[in-house]
């Protein structure tokens, strides 16, 4: 069978000095500008973003792949301003995804109301994705001819949800549990008997594993939700620690920094808190090392990506 190639839409990225800032994306073929905000960086919006538009607020997908989103429009002038006023209204969450006319004439009322309802529509179909909007947004007075148009604004969206793990199609969701997390066998020397074991050396140890990544990283990755609970790896211990939004975990009343501290104090030896502390999923147990793996996986993917990738210009804000 012929494979059948895929072709890839052209986009062009504006990266902020610094990478403190929004990030914007334009379509090769489509009138539509979008930006790319953090939540820490929803005030420093230029003021090329007081126009009429839509957004999307969304929340980072949990371990079972689901996220929250909720749709609104603004009215002329007032893009940058309503991010601004959401900072204050709503806390759930942690990115947004704003969506304006790549030329001087801006879309006007109608027309960002109806592609606030359109994408409203397209999240509520997904069933892993949960809506905050209390009712369906909507506006009757844009005309059909006009609809037509205003669609081809749509897959430029819906592709850039899917770069930023916001995939409406849940068959490509990667959340933790369905992951390819390859687990190796263990070294012949752990699974051999004690007295089959041959004596180390300094000269035969290994380095001891370091990595840079801390559970805060996981959570800003989408790879594990705050409020998670964890489950010790000995099947008899059974007190859970809760992942806090901050990456610390909340172990018997108090915050522990490392996840090894609580997992050394319930097994009451020193332990390795990354391979100790596991979550719940749909295919089993994932261990806080594994989602650590799977990001840095990821994280190489994307130095590739983006250090191949045609058209990606710094901006100076």
């Amino acid at each position: 069978m012929e494979a059948r190639k895929v072709e890839a839409s052209p986009y062009k990225v504006l990266m902020p000095q610094g990478l403190a800032g929004p990030i914007e994306v334009v379509s090769e073929y489509s009138i539509v500008r979008m930006a790319v905000v953090e939540r820490a960086h929803a005030t420093r919006l230029d003021r090329s973003w007081n126009v009429p538009g839509a957004y999307l607020l969304l929340d980072r997908p949990d371990a079972l792949g689901r996220w929250g989103a909720y749709v609104g429009m603004a009215a002329p002038g007032t893009l940058a301003h309503r991010l601004r006023d959401h900072l204050r209204a709503r806390d759930h969450w942690y990115r947004a995804v704003l969506i304006r006319r790549d030329n001087e004439h801006p879309f006007h009322t109608s027309q960002a109301g109806w592609l606030e309802g359109h994408l409203y529509d397209l999240l509520a179909q997904a069933p892993h994705v949960r809506l905050h909007n209390g009712k369906r947004p909507q506006d009757l007075t844009l005309s059909s001819h006009d609809q037509t148009g205003m669609r081809t604004c749509v897959p430029p969206i819906i592709d850039l949800l899917h770069f930023l793990s916001h995939a409406l199609d849940p068959a490509i969701v990667t959340p933790p549990q369905a992951m390819a997390i390859e687990h190796a066998e263990p070294p012949a020397e752990l699974a051999s008997p004690a007295s089959a074991r041959p004596t180390e050396t300094s000269a035969s140890r290994r380095p001891r594993y370091r990595s840079s990544i801390k559970v805060l990283d996981l959570i800003e990755a989408g790879l594990l939700a705050p409020g998670t609970r964890l489950v010790p790896k000995p099947s008899h211990l059974h007190e859970q620690a809760v992942v806090n939004m901050d990456g610390t975990l909340q172990f018997r009343g108090t915050p522990r920094d490392k996840p090894s501290d609580p997992a050394s104090e319930l097994a009451g030896s020193q332990q390795n808190g990354w391979e100790f502390w596991r979550i719940e999923t749909r295919h089993g147990l994932t261990s806080l090392a594994d989602l650590r793996k799977e990001l840095e996986r990821r994280q190489a993917a994307a130095r590739d990506s983006w250090g191949q990738a045609a058209g990606i210009q710094p901006r100076i804000t």
